[in-house]
């Protein structure tokens, strides 16, 4: 689909000051369950979610001790981390910072709070999330457990818990932003044994075969949605094998190669076509950037001159 034909995201923010309008608002975006307040005194809810169709990504803060019964929508499945300093007791063990939370749709899990806390969730459909995990980590088992508390390395948290920031504080979210974030989420749930996949995946492929192949997918799909899962199918490997291979080849990233080959083609049709109003909207959307402001900016940043600037010149 061209990218002027994608879904976009919404954003929205809300507060609540009682649990019966928390868990009005919980039903709304499909979660199961209730929420009961713990502690006296007036509660305060704060929510702010992007959704892309059946994807959401939410953040939810409260200021008091709140106990909750709650599961993902039939048919979805829950991730969730705990920003710092937060942390919460999940079915009696304590999540907290350098975890990832796994809720299936069929194992409502215990939630309860000592105090104020954040939680950030990406609620999908378990059919999305089984299909990226085949593309991405072959032999990783991502569903149809119990909700599972699970640890995982600082360094990669971080990048999870920037990642997910980012998002929630652009305001905007594509397909692409989308399949970054869930590949975040996975590499993280494939801990240790992924690092033993890799040359399994690789098999007889030369690191200069991975990425070429890559790269032929990159240069007849730029202008329209890439996920990473679409590189992984195209190329063979797992998500870890592709990433190493393609910056050892190319010394840059999947993501920063289909950036540049986006802002290249951009460029060439802004210097050959003819000038008009929204010249500069529709070259932006006809290859593959859905973020017009943003556009504008990394244009500057990647040429040193503005996108108008460039079109001046013809």
């Amino acid at each position: 689909m061209p990218d002027n034909g994608r879904p976009t995201s919404t954003l929205a923010e809300a507060s609540f000051h009682s649990v019966e309008d928390l868990n009005e608002f919980a039903r709304l975006l499909g979660r199961q369950g209730e929420y009961r307040q713990l502690s006296k005194g007036g509660i305060t809810s704060r929510w702010r979610w992007l959704q892309l169709g059946q994807f959401l990504l939410a953040s939810h803060r409260t200021d008091k001790r709140v106990h909750a019964m709650v599961a993902p929508t039939r048919g979805s499945v829950t991730l969730a981390i705990m920003p710092p300093p937060f942390f919460m007791w999940v079915n009696g063990a304590k999540l907290g910072n350098d975890q990832v939370l796994v809720v299936d749709a069929d194992s409502a899990a215990d939630f309860a709070s000592s105090g104020e806390s954040e939680c950030v969730t990406l609620t999908l459909p378990e059919s999305e999330l089984e299909a990226s995990a085949r593309a991405l980590f072959p032999r990783t088992r991502t569903t149809g457990g119990p909700t599972r508390v699970l640890p995982v390395p600082s360094s990669g948290w971080s990048a999870l818990q920037g990642e997910v920031t980012g998002q929630l504080r652009s305001g905007g979210m594509s397909p692409e932003d989308l399949s970054r974030l869930l590949c975040r989420f996975l590499e993280l749930m494939a801990g240790e044994t992924e690092g033993r996949l890799g040359e399994v995946c690789l098999g007889n492929r030369s690191t200069s075969r991975v990425a070429k192949l890559a790269q032929e997918y990159i240069e007849d799909h730029y202008s329209y949605t890439i996920r990473m899962e679409d590189l992984c199918l195209h190329s063979g490997v797992s998500l870890r094998t592709l990433q190493r291979s393609f910056h050892s080849y190319f010394q840059a990233s999947p993501s920063e190669y289909i950036k540049a080959r986006r802002f290249h083609a951009a460029r060439q049709d802004l210097l050959t076509g003819a000038s008009s109003r929204d010249r500069v909207t529709r070259v932006a959307l006809n290859n593959g950037f859905t973020h017009l402001g943003r556009f504008s900016v990394q244009y500057r940043e990647h040429f040193g001159e503005s996108p108008h600037r460039t079109l001046a010149r013809t």
